[in-house]
């Protein structure tokens, strides 16, 4: 694999990068990053006329998270994703995406925020809080919502995930935030209270078509503008860790590593009573592993950027090209067949489908899809230990998750900024179902809607079947990711 890094801890970056075979080039910003990438995919383009060669992966770390969300939404030149298949993150996003989902390859284990099974008649719901809002508390933030949707939340809208971001330093980084992601934020529950005021204020945000259509983004968000130290936010901190409904996950990820130590000895002491899991975002581990030693602090995890592998992408790269390949079978089926997922997957035709997709934004949708395969076998009480155990899943199994997978679909795709369209443009499509393709390209997604509203398409299906198609092949995906 090729890495490519603007990256603040590039030697420990390199050394595991060489024992793993990989090629390493340290670039001084973001802007000499790209242009490495675009001369090595100069370098590899293969002579006119000559067949194309296979694309290798690459990895490309960037400081700036605005770059990488443009390039997901924009994508690249197209002699770059000729031969390469580029996965642009910051290594934020990576360190996050290792916390949160269970990689092949990881040289550790995942803190997933849901530690036990949601059901669908649980009523329990996924907390994460995050002290501070810099670069890993927003990517962790963001890999949250991309990964924590459960069953529960189909029987009742109200058991959605909850982000809590809490800080003195909140509101420039919240605004940023919100803007770069405007379409999903512009669709979900979100508020902000401003807990230092002399009278503390509470601004409410509903959904863009509250009270006109069926809620279906299942994570809401909260930014509070106070301060550990803040009587308010300790109650409510331990409140949040003696809930028998809440699966409560602290991140203490303030930019000023050194402060996220400190914040951990000053937690209330129902934290550690109720064995929060407490995410520590630092450094230098020696402070906050006395504090695990001692017993003090016995559920804190300290992390920091030295721990991000590039090696847990190819086989998750590999695993979003097996959803992809599902894709493709439902799509390829005559108009009159019934939807359902292929009986094997033939992996000697990954590659080319993967490049025929021309679309850097539908790589990342299938990336994102993938990092949740596992997390959805867990809500309907499959944990899997080896290939043997990806077992099929029953007929009342698939109908709950494929419910499930379109709720995951929805914010994944709003992330990636696609938005509902407007009742004109609803009216529109409804009149000729053909504009619904169009409207696409200009980002404007027909389907980003309630699943029990979800329509039929073009060709007269519901596309309620794609989404139960990709569940029911969900342990094919895992098998063929786990024995090839």
């Amino acid at each position: 694999m090729l890495v490519i890094s603007k990256y603040p801890h590039d030697a420990s970056l390199a050394a595991r990068a060489r024992v793993a075979g990989d090629v390493v080039f340290k670039e001084s910003d973001d802007a000499a990053a790209l242009q490495r990438l675009y001369a090595e995919a100069a370098a590899v383009q293969p002579p006119e006329g000559a067949a194309p060669h296979a694309a290798a992966p690459c990895c490309l770390l960037l400081q700036s998270a605005a770059l990488v969300h443009h390039i997901q939404t924009q994508g690249l030149p197209e002699q770059v994703t000729r031969a390469f298949d580029v996965v642009a993150l910051t290594p934020y996003d990576l360190l996050a995406m290792q916390l949160l989902v269970p990689l092949q390859g990881a040289t550790w284990t995942c803190t997933p925020l849901d530690r036990e099974p949601i059901s669908r008649d649980s009523e329990t719901t996924v907390h994460l809080v995050l002290l501070g809002f810099g670069h890993m508390a927003q990517a962790l933030a963001l890999h949250a919502a991309l990964v924590a949707h459960y069953p529960n939340y189909c029987r009742d809208n109200r058991l959605r995930t909850r982000i809590t971001v809490i800080g003195d330093d909140v509101a420039a980084e919240r605004d940023a935030f919100v803007q770069r992601y405007e379409p999903l934020f512009e669709h979900a529950w979100h508020r902000t209270l401003h807990l230092h005021d002399a009278q503390p204020t509470l601004t409410l945000h509903k959904p863009r078509y509250e009270g006109q259509r069926k809620d279906f983004v299942d994570v809401e968000w909260e930014f509070v503008h106070a301060n550990l130290q803040h009587d308010v936010v300790r109650r409510k901190l331990g409140e949040w860790a003696r809930s028998p409904r809440q699966l409560l996950t602290l991140a203490l990820c303030s930019d000023q590593t050194a402060l996220n130590t400190e914040a951990a000895w000053a937690l209330p002491r129902e934290v550690w009573e109720h064995r929060i899991p407490v995410l520590c975002y630092t450094h230098d581990s020696t402070l906050p592993q006395l504090a695990i030693d001692n017993g003090a602090c016995p559920t804190l995890r300290p992390f920091g950027l030295p721990d991000c592998n590039p090696a847990v992408l190819p086989p998750l790269l590999r695993m979003a090209q097996c959803v992809n390949y599902v894709y493709d079978h439902c799509f390829s089926l005559p108009q009159d067949a019934p939807i359902t997922a292929p009986a094997i997957i033939d992996t000697a035709r990954l590659q080319p489908l993967w490049h025929a997709l021309q679309s850097v934004t539908k790589q990342y949708s299938n990336l994102y899809h993938a990092m949740t395969l596992q997390s959805k076998l867990h809500s309907v009480g499959h944990d899997t230990a080896g290939a043997d155990d990806y077992l099929a899943l029953s007929a009342d199994e698939i109908a709950v998750l494929t419910e499930v997978e379109h709720n995951r679909w929805s914010v994944e795709e709003l992330i990636l900024g696609y938005r509902p369209p407007t009742d004109e443009e609803m009216a529109r499509v409804e009149a000729d179902i053909t504009l619904k393709r169009a409207l696409r390209k200009q980002m404007v997604h027909y389907d980003l809607r309630a699943f029990d509203d979800l329509r039929r398409d073009a060709t007269g299906k519901n596309v309620q079947v794609y989404d139960q198609a990709l569940v029911q092949g969900m342990p094919l995906i895992l098998r063929t990711c786990t024995t090839n």
